[in-house]
């Protein structure tokens, strides 16, 4: 029964416009579900390709401002449509090789670290098809349960992260970082456009640091945009800038140096904006902690307009309902700016605290309770919103906290948690949608 499906899987073809597979593998049998995933474009800015660091080729076709990321079929006025988002493999993907452990290959490798027993290039579909299909009809019953919710999280498209810890954070490694992601780890999903966030200013700055402690980082990390950013050249690519980057800003405006803080979130900006295939999205904070009018500020300040727009939601778990209605308020004030929202666990809404004034809004290290929000889809039902996205991967720990390992590290038991929780809600009088 489990060799049918999968020879039926086989046959079939992932969809590119509008639909992305989520296999869920049951009890001797698998079972096909829907969601969908697109791609996005950039407002305007620059088309200066930075090409030279680039050591594998991507699209050498011009930039089509219509069709930033050279689809087979145009997108018309949603760039991320008819994309097939980067699913990873075996090797590199944080649920799909925490399956490959369940199933006995490389227990003795720690949870986030590569596999050894897949290539780079070993696709997720074909991981399902050879050993999955071999190895899980003589699992028990306990195993292919967390096979089954791992799935939900593993066929979906998996973000990537370049930060100032890649490859010890020196220019050189950042770019030989962006140089393994796209011409080694991307190969597990051919023609598939990748999901890459920016991370350099959050990591060394914290939240609250002067307007010397901003200057002087400022050399070394134009170096770290640029060499990013040269890396990717003319591969599609779907950037989303500085996570909380002004969700988490407001210790700069307290400490006098908010307008330090924006320069150098507007060079990331103007420099990703030269990338000729690249369609970006800044951060732009969150709905139970900012203002819309606090956030169109910043992101007029800059340069909103040289890329497609914003992201939201991007560490906290707040309803999507709640975040569409503070993205189309900024999108006013900025110029119509298009924006993502981030789903990856707000299923059930965020785990509010007792004590707001001094615990935060929202419990963001770890919360229980918690489940896989609205799948990956550009059909969101707001002209506004170009995509609900799992702009980082469900499971990775927040934090040393409510039992979690250290932050960053892929948490399996959590993963599992979130998935058998899943449910697609929009928010408070919205229909459940468990998945």
């Amino acid at each position: 029964m489990i060799l049918d499906s999968l020879r039926a899987l086989r046959q079939g073809k992932r969809a590119v416009a509008s639909t992305s597979m989520s296999m869920l593998v049951v009890v001797g049998a698998v079972a096909i579900s829907a969601g969908t995933v697109t791609a996005a474009s950039a407002h305007g800015g620059s088309v200066l390709a930075k090409a030279a660091g680039s050591q594998c080729p991507g699209n050498s076709s011009p930039r089509n401002p219509a069709n930033p990321l050279g689809l087979a079929t145009p997108p018309g006025s949603n760039p991320l449509n008819g994309a097939k988002f980067f699913v990873d493999g075996p090797s590199h993907g944080a649920a799909a090789s925490s399956i490959a452990r369940l199933l006995g290959i490389d227990t003795n490798v720690p949870v986030g670290n590569y596999l050894p027993a897949f290539k780079d290039n070993v696709s997720y579909q074909s991981f399902l098809t050879g050993t999955v299909a071999k190895k899980l009809p003589s699992e028990p019953a306990s195993v292919q349960k967390q096979v089954m919710d791992l799935e939900k999280i593993a066929s979906e498209p998996e973000a990537q992260r370049i930060s100032a810890f890649s490859e010890g954070g020196s220019p050189s490694g950042i770019a030989a970082f962006t140089n393994k992601l796209f011409c080694h780890n991307f190969t597990a999903d051919p023609g598939s456009v990748p999901i890459i966030t920016l991370y350099f200013m959050h990591p060394v700055l914290s939240g609250s640091a002067t307007t010397a402690q901003i200057n002087a980082y400022m050399p070394l990390f134009k170096q770290r945009v640029d060499a990013a950013v040269s890396a990717t050249g003319d591969h599609p690519v779907v950037y989303l800038l500085e996570i909380d980057a002004i969700g988490a800003s407001a210790g700069y405006v307290k400490a006098g140096s908010i307008k330090a803080w924006e320069t150098m979130l507007k060079y990331e900006v103007d420099q990703v904006a030269t990338l000729p295939h690249a369609v970006a999205y800044v951060e732009g904070g969150y709905s139970d902690a900012n203002t819309p009018s606090y956030a169109a500020k910043i992101l007029n300040a800059v340069d909103i307009s040289k890329i497609r727009g914003f992201f939201t939601n991007d560490t906290h778990l707040n309803w999507t309902s709640k975040e569409m209605k503070y993205g189309d308020a900024i999108s006013k004030l900025t110029h119509g700016a298009h924006f993502i929202i981030n789903t990856a666990q707000n299923g059930h809404g965020p785990k509010l605290n007792p004590h707001p004034t001094t615990q935060g809004i929202e419990d963001n290290c770890n919360p229980p309770g918690r489940g896989l929000g609205p799948q990956p889809t550009t059909m969101t039902g707001d002209p506004n919103v170009d995509a609900f996205l799992w702009t980082h991967i469900p499971g990775n720990s927040a934090g040393s906290c409510n039992g979690g390992p250290p932050s960053g590290l892929f948490w399996p038991a959590r993963a599992i948690q979130l998935a058998a929780d899943a449910n697609g809600q929009l928010g408070p009088g919205y229909p459940s949608k468990p998945y």
